[in-house]
């Protein structure tokens, strides 16, 4: 019984060394975790604004082909 109680002490003792080291105190930890949800959602922003101009790119590429493609099966072959 007392090798188990070591046992789980050692455990307790790995996994209390293995948690991240407290940083500041709770409401600097709490101002960091806001200015990092400010700071993604602007990048969230960024992203989604670059998506959209890149679905917008991509069909007007896709127009410009459908023309090219009819332009070509459209055109008379030489004889």
């Amino acid at each position: 019984m007392s090798a188990a109680l070591v046992k789980a002490a050692k455990q307790f003792d790995a996994l209390v060394a293995a948690l991240p080291v407290a940083e500041g105190a709770e409401e600097d930890q709490l101002k960091r975790i806001t200015d990092l949800q400010a700071e993604n959602e602007v990048v969230g922003q960024e992203l989604q604004n670059h998506l959209e101009a890149a679905e917008e790119e991509l069909k007007q590429v896709q127009e410009l082909f459908n023309q090219a493609a009819d332009n070509c099966l459209n055109s008379e072959k030489p004889d």
